[in-house]
């Protein structure tokens, strides 16, 4: 229990600096290349961060523990929302700078209610994996246009000229980055899961609570290293990319190694509260363009009642 816990924080020390290192480089990208931070978040950085809810999630479901595949991608979606996006919100509430967001929403809401009435026959097979992917797919071509068009239009006057040296400097560090980040959150997982198994927590409570917030502890080292240095708008991109990224590529991916079971608790509680949670993010901050302080501690509350429920439904 004990060694545990020093893994645990281990991998912990070794997510918050990767998430220093990657967010650095990350930002140096989009300076360079002239794109808005908001549109490297939502690709690169999300792809990055949602490695370890990937190779969890597709390790369990080779190994047959198929409803923590679910559980993982759907609670870090509950996770990633409710708590980091929450928690951007009350720490650095702000103007939402470009419409890139909006047209993510619009994919995320999208998105989550296909993946919940794909799960309604209490199994996401095959067939359905293979929508999700071609929702993947349509994903990323939508960004491949967007920067495209970005690209087209941008001017050298945005543009961050770099040395051919600096680049290489900059390239390694985005990539030792994302290389700790995968390499903290997998010792964290792991050493959270004996923790957990050790006070008699199921497995499928796990995936929901523990991996969920293991798996999610990238984009929240991503975020808080974002706003210290001043760039929320790229922290709600990579969120947002995140979350779309666990329902095509996590779910669909996984799905297509095994068909993944889905729990009554799945459909009666943790879809709906998925919809709820992000429904709060998305509806005031794509009418209004800003994020709200109330909208944070909103999220923080549901999120907690729906980890009390979440416990109750197994426990109680």
């Amino acid at each position: 229990m004990i060694y545990a816990i020093l893994l645990f924080s281990i991998g912990l020390l070794l997510i918050i600096k990767g998430g220093d290192w990657f967010t650095d480089s990350a930002i140096t990208l989009a300076r360079a290349s002239g794109l808005p931070e908001v549109l490297i978040g939502a690709t690169i950085v999300s792809l990055a961060t949602t490695l370890p809810e990937s190779i969890v999630s597709i390790s369990a479901a080779k190994d047959g523990f198929t409803t923590m595949s679910i559980g993982n991608a759907v609670g870090s979606i509950i996770c990633n929302t409710g708590l980091i996006l929450a928690l951007i919100c009350v720490i650095s509430p702000s103007k939402i700078t470009s419409n890139f967001f909006r047209l993510k929403s619009i994919l995320l809401s999208l998105y989550l209610i296909i993946m919940s009435y794909l799960a309604l026959d209490r199994v996401i097979d095959k067939s359905d994996s293979l929508v999700l992917i071609a929702m993947l797919i349509i994903y990323v071509i939508l960004d491949f246009f967007i920067l495209k068009n970005r690209i087209e239009k941008k001017t050298t006057s945005h543009k961050l000229d770099l040395e051919p040296k600096m680049k290489l400097r900059i390239g390694v560090l985005f990539v030792v980055g994302a290389l700790t980040i995968f390499g903290g959150a997998e010792l964290l997982v792991h050493s959270g899961v004996v923790i957990a198994r050790s006070i008699g927590v199921p497995e499928s409570v796990i995936a929901l609570s523990i991996i969920a917030l293991g798996t999610s502890l990238p984009e929240l080292a991503t975020a808080i290293t974002t706003i210290k240095k001043g760039h929320t708008n790229m922290a709600i991109g990579n969120i947002v990319g995140s979350n779309i990224m666990n329902i095509t590529m996590v779910i669909g991916v996984s799905a297509f190694v095994a068909p993944l079971k889905v729990l009554k608790q799945n459909i009666l509680l943790d879809f709906p509260a998925a919809l709820i949670i992000v429904s709060i993010l998305i509806i005031p901050s794509f009418i209004k363009k800003k994020t709200y302080r109330v909208q944070g501690i909103v999220l923080l509350v549901i999120y907690v009642i729906y980890l009390v429920f979440l416990y109750g439904f197994y426990l109680g």
